[in-house]
């Protein structure tokens, strides 16, 4: 017959979680979100550290924090595979649910990759009707003190300073 003493003992034990930072750790979560968990799921698990554990971490300790921004790249990259997954999935009629995950999962990816995955945007400035720029050299020792004070009052405008 089992010791009731022990099991009693046993079951109210409960996993204490990690609050020391440990490279073994660290490579778990970084492994985790390589291979598709985000971090949130990641401390979830009660045996991985809380969430504000794992920020301390972050703002502790700067190799760790590069190793999960680059984490957060690779879950991006599982993302990608995943959405493409579920295009080849996508039948007639799922096509309207798979339609809404897929979209999400894109959006995740964009904000942890933008640089990747993001949309681009690109700004060009013109010229009168698109062509060049045209730099003009104002030569101030030639203008008058009014114009040098309305000059100086245009400055001031331009750059939100009240004159």
């Amino acid at each position: 017959m089992p010791d009731t003493k022990m099991i009693a003992r046993r079951t109210t034990e409960v996993q204490k979680r990690p609050s020391t930072y440990s490279e073994s750790v660290a490579d778990q979560i970084v492994s985790r979100m390589i291979n598709g968990e985000s971090m949130v799921a990641i401390c979830r698990d009660e045996s991985m550290p809380a969430r504000s554990t794992v920020y301390e971490w972050l703002d502790a300790n700067a190799e760790f924090r590069t190793r999960c921004a680059r984490a957060r790249e690779g879950l991006a990259d599982y993302l990608v595979d995943q959405i493409e997954q579920m295009a080849n999935d996508t039948d007639e009629e799922n096509y309207q649910s798979m339609k809404v995950k897929i979209s999400t999962a894109q959006w995740r990816a964009m904000k942890m990759a933008p640089k990747i995955y993001g949309d681009r945007s690109r700004t060009e400035i013109t010229g009168a009707d698109g062509g060049p720029l045209t730099v003009a050299a104002v030569d101030l020792r030639n203008l008058s003190d009014a114009d040098l004070a309305n000059m100086k009052l245009l400055m001031a405008k331009a750059s939100g300073d009240k004159p």
